[in-house]
């Protein structure tokens, strides 16, 4: 039992660690906006992230690969714990409202629900941290609060809707991969079960 369970620890480790370095190449890929926001692919993959390791470790595995990417940029850096924090519930949305009834990832309807879920967890957390962070911490003017809050809905407007459809698209190919792998019937051996018994 104990060598099954540490196994099973491999394998998760695994797939967070792999799951994490996608997530952080995938920040890369991104257009600027202003210079206070960008639209990018990172939060596909931490949606993604949730679909595939379900809500717990897709969180974990989603927020570390953001958490690690600002530190990659002197702008974000100071604010990795943060980012660490918020992106987790992208994942963790995705994965939870995904895994629903039986289902792992499977389904593209719960998989856009849930990616959108977290999507907008996400943008609350983000938007609520810019405001105190502006309004308590900078003191800015509120007009100059409101301008930078609509540059960044500028952004969330693109943002969003990328991300859930890009997320639906590519969700069925990564879940095939991880299941020719093999690495799926290990994450969720009781999904397995099932199926077999059926």
């Amino acid at each position: 039992m104990a060598a099954k369970k540490s196994k099973l620890s491999v394998y998760t480790l695994s797939a967070i660690g792999v799951m994490t370095a996608v997530s952080f190449i995938s920040n890369f890929i991104s257009i600027p906006i202003g210079t206070l926001t960008r639209i990018h692919m990172g939060n596909v993959f931490c949606s993604l992230s949730g679909i595939l390791l379900g809500p717990v470790y897709g969180g974990v595995a989603g927020g570390l690969g953001a958490f690690f990417y600002d530190f990659t940029n002197p702008l974000y850096v100071a604010e990795a714990p943060i980012t660490l924090f918020n992106k987790f519930f992208i994942g963790f949305f995705a994965g939870l409202i995904s895994h629903k009834g039986g289902h792992y990832g499977e389904k593209a309807s719960l998989n856009f629900v849930g990616a959108l879920v977290g999507n907008l967890a996400y943008t609350l957390l983000f938007y609520g941290k810019n405001f105190i962070s502006e309004y308590f911490l900078l003191r800015l003017e509120m007009n100059t609060i409101i301008a930078n809050m609509l540059v960044r809905l500028s952004a969330s407007a693109l943002q969003i809707p990328l991300t859930l459809i890009v997320t639906v698209i590519l969700a069925p190919f990564f879940l095939k991969a991880i299941q020719k792998a093999g690495i799926h019937r290990k994450l969720f051996p009781e999904h397995t079960e099932g199926h077999s018994a059926a």
